[in-house]
């Protein structure tokens, strides 16, 4: 039996103290007589004081002394089973340099601790990341760790590993229990914290940066940068297709550690891996990329023949590329009307009408704000502008005295453009204004065309895909299907994102199971990549304690003496009860 508070069996003394009470009493004598009405009342009263008597063993001093060594007992704090069980959390570093060897000396160092601990003790496993984040537990068995061990692949660009270690302490019962396991040298401020580090400085090889540009001639262009840490130098560089086959291999010479390569690709080139020979780390000898798709914007002309005309839009979007006619206003991106109507969320709606009214030409000056999207490059020079008298509504754009040309209206979902413009005079549509406002318009479309955001992330960034907004669509429901195999559902309204945590290509799949997109993920970080600082190193913490494990919660122990003390207290009671009263009743005769 062990004490959590020694120093409460100082309460003991008491039972010496109810002895001592039990030998120095005050107790009347009794005499037998006929009639108290006989003695008067000053024979009635004993003298004050205590005097020495015999030492009576009645059940009231058993009770007594009993109950002072129980509340003794119960301010000692007993534990009747020993030491409890510890609570160790072990905290591995999640940056990709831990990955060197397959991190099998991490997973070693780990078992080995484990074998010290016994089997009730309890066990949390962290891996460092932004906010940290359970892998085991929290107060796991220690065989449950071993499984999440094994699925352990530390991949993370280096980040501040302070989050999960604050996290650690928390939950340990001192941070002396706290174990954290890396291979760099041991961060500022965790000097109570018990660092195994087992890094190795090594030479190492890393794709720095890799690219694909369209070319105007048609095809793609790719770029790749390579770096070499230390002594290491690789060779050859080879670029393969998601298919496996092998497309490009070169040597590569890298001067003053760092090499670049360009390398044309044919149209319709697939996602691609860029490859180096295996080194010590791994997750930066490959890079995928995938083409970055298409965004062709979707335009519904509303307007009627003769406007069309008068707009002369045929030629305007003649000269135009990444746009196709669409009837159906719902799935379209740009919208061109003659009257407002009711646009969606991510639609542009563009209304052309001078209204009603009388018209008036203006020759300008014009007043333009060039530094909206939609306004780029806009000069007016020359232009005669007949316009209508009538203000539309929204924020001017453009305008000419009092008069506003061009206004902005943010609708309930969309925006809408208000163009005051009556075409069957002036010059504005053979201007070349005209056609830069519609390339603008397009550009601004372009990132609202459902697909990927973005085709190419590192690990860590949000992968993203902007999906339609029609009712029932296919994508109403999308999946992320990983490198691995596994998938996860997507979140988000609008746009639907995904954390990069695997280097790769992964696949967007709708509700029907079919690809809309391919998202390539990749790491990049070159601190992470120089693994000439490694360290190996055992840092014990300030106050190691981790031989002394936590005492168990004595709350049971504490609840079975108080009731106990509750039952000895009772008893003491119902044996002094017969003497209480005959005193009591004495004392009213008198």
């Amino acid at each position: 039996m062990t004490f959590t508070a020694p120093f409460g069996l100082l309460a003991l003394l008491a039972v010496p103290a109810v002895v001592a009470l039990h030998l120095y009493r005050r107790r009347l004598q009794e005499r037998r007589v006929a009639a108290v009405f006989l003695f008067v009342g000053e024979r009635l009263v004993t003298d004050a004081g205590r005097t020495r008597t015999r030492l009576l063993r009645t059940p009231s001093l058993w009770l007594e002394c009993l109950m002072a060594a129980l509340l003794a007992l119960w301010l000692a704090g007993p534990s009747f089973g020993g030491i409890a069980a510890r609570h160790v959390v072990f905290v591995l570093d999640d940056s990709a340099s831990m990955s060197v060897a397959d991190a099998e000396p991490a997973r070693a160092a780990v078992r080995e601790r484990l074998d010290d601990l016994r089997s009730q003790d309890r066990v949390t496993v962290l891996r460092t990341g932004p906010r940290g984040e359970i892998l085991v537990g929290p107060r796991a068995l220690p065989s449950e760790v071993e499984p999440a061990l094994a699925d352990w692949r530390p991949a993370r660009p280096r980040h501040d590993p302070l989050p999960a270690l604050d996290l650690a302490r928390e939950l340990a019962t001192s941070a002396a229990d706290v174990v954290y396991f890396t291979d760099e040298p041991t961060p500022f401020g965790i000097g109570e914290i018990h660092v195994v580090a087992m890094g190795e400085a090594q030479g190492n090889a890393a794709i720095l940066s890799a690219q694909r540009f369209r070319r105007a001639a048609g095809g793609e262009e790719l770029r790749v940068r390579v770096a070499a840490y230390g002594r290491t130098a690789p060779s050859a560089i080879t670029i393969r297709n998601a298919q496996g086959a092998e497309l490009v291999r070169g040597a590569i010479q890298i001067t003053d550690g760092a090499a670049d390569l360009t390398v044309p690709l044919p149209e319709g080139t697939g996602p691609i891996v860029v490859e180096l020979p295996d080194d010590a780390l791994a997750i930066d000898n490959e890079a995928w990329l995938a083409p970055e798709p298409l965004r062709t914007v979707r335009v519904c002309d509303l307007l009627s023949a003769e406007s069309r005309r008068r707009l002369e839009l045929d030629r305007v979007f003649a000269a135009l590329d990444g746009h196709v006619l669409e009837p159906d206003a719902l799935t379209a991106q740009l919208v061109l009307a003659e009257r407002a109507g009711h646009p969606l969320a991510g639609q542009t709606e563009v209304v052309i009408t001078a209204g009603d009214g009388e018209r008036d030409g203006w020759r300008g000056p014009f007043v333009v704000d060039r530094g909206h999207p939609w306004l780029v490059g806009l000069q007016l020079a020359g232009v005669v502008w007949l316009a209508g008298s009538a203000a539309p509504p929204g924020r001017i754009l453009a305008a000419a005295g009092n008069r506003a040309l061009m206004t902005e209206e943010f609708v309930a979902a969309g925006r809408r453009l208000w163009v005051n413009l009556d075409a069957a005079a002036g010059n504005l549509v053979r201007s070349p204004d005209w056609p830069l406002l519609f390339a603008n318009l397009l550009d601004s479309c372009r990132s609202e065309v459902p697909g990927p955001v973005q085709a190419n992330v590192v690990l860590g960034e949000e992968m993203r895909f902007r999906r339609t907004l029609v009712a029932e669509s296919a994508d109403a429901e999308l999946e992320l299907e990983l490198p691995d195999g596994t998938r996860e559902l997507g979140r988000g309204d609008r746009i639907v994102g995904w954390i990069a945590a695997q280097p790769g290509l992964h696949r967007v799949l709708d509700r029907d199971g079919l690809e809309r997109a391919a998202i390539a993920a990749r790491f990049h970080d070159p601190s992470e990549s120089d693994l000439r600082g490694l360290v190996t190193r055992t840092v014990a913490a300030a106050d190691d304690q981790a031989g002394d494990g936590p005492l168990r919660d004595t709350t049971i122990e504490r609840r079975l003496l108080g009731l106990l003390l509750l039952l000895c207290a009772l008893a003491d009671w119902w044996v002094l009860a017969p003497a209480l009263g005959s005193t009591m009743l004495g004392r009213r005769r008198q």
